[in-house]
C-alpha cells in the first residue's frame, strides 16, 4: 500500500512534517523521538522517510487521543518494523543526554498540563544531540476548528518558545496546511 491509502490528513501531517524536516537537515537513518504516538500517523511519516523512530506516551494515558493502534497505521505502508515503541513520560524521559538527532511533538504540547511544559521543553533538548532539533507542531487556528467540531473541549494551541528556559537554543517558525511549526535547535555549550 501507498501512503495515500491512509488518507488526506495523512497527507497534510505528511505535507507538514517534511516543511520540518527540511529546516532540520535530517538524512534518512537519523535516530528520531516522536513524542505522543497517538495513531502513530508521524512516527509512520518519519519511518517512510528512512528514519529510525522511537514512539511513546505514558503507559497511564486514558485520553482519547492515546492508546490507539500506531501499529496498523504504520503496518498499512511496511514500515512497522522500523519504530519502537517504548512507554514513557515527556516530563521525565528515561533516555541518554543526547541521544537522537531531533525530537518530534506533533500536536502534543497543548495536551500536557500546564504546569508541566518547561520540563518536557528541558527534557527534550536534554535527549537531543548538539546540532540537532526540536520540533513542536502546534494547531493553526483553522486545525482547531475543526478539532472543536468533535471535541469541544480540545485544548488551545501552546506556544512553545514560551516554556524555554535557555536563551542560547535558537527558535524559528514556519507555517504549514495543519500546524504551526516551531523548531528549537540547542547550541552548543561555550
Amino acid at each position: 500500500m501507498t501512503s495515500e491509502s491512509l488518507g488526506p490528513i495523512f497527507e497534510m501531517i505528511c505535507h507538514d512534517g517534511k516543511l520540518a524536516t527540511a529546516q532540520m537537515n535530517l538524512t534518512p537513518g537519523s535516530d528520531v523521538l516522536d513524542v505522543g504516538t497517538g495513531n502513530g500517523y508521524f512516527a509512520t511519516f518519519l519511518a517512510l522517510n528512512g528514519h529510525r523512530v522511537t514512539t511513546g506516551e505514558p503507559a497511564d494515558d486514558d485520553t482519547h487521543y492515546a492508546g490507539l493502534d500506531w501499529f496498523e497505521t504504520a503496518s498499512k505502508v511496511g514500515v512497522a518494523d522500523k519504530i519502537t515503541f517504548k512507554a514513557f513520560d515527556a516530563a521525565a524521559m528515561p533516555f541518554a543526554a543526547e541521544q537522537f538527532e531531533a525530537v518530534c511533538f506533533f500536536g502534543v504540547l497543548h495536551h500536557i498540563p500546564e504546569q508541566f511544559r518547561a520540563q518536557v521543553v528541558s527534557e527534550a533538548l536534554r535527549v537531543c544531540r548538539q546540532g540537532g532539533s526540536v520540533a513542536f507542531f502546534e494547531p493553526l487556528p483553522k486545525t482547531l476548528e475543526m478539532a472543536w467540531k468533535t471535541d469541544p473541549d480540545h485544548p488551545p494551541a501552546a506556544v512553545p518558545a514560551s516554556y524555554l528556559a535557555d536563551a542560547r537554543v535558537q527558535c524559528t517558525s514556519v507555517i504549514g496546511k495543519l500546524m504551526e511549526i516551531t523548531l528549537f535547535k540547542p547550541a552548543a555549550c561555550p
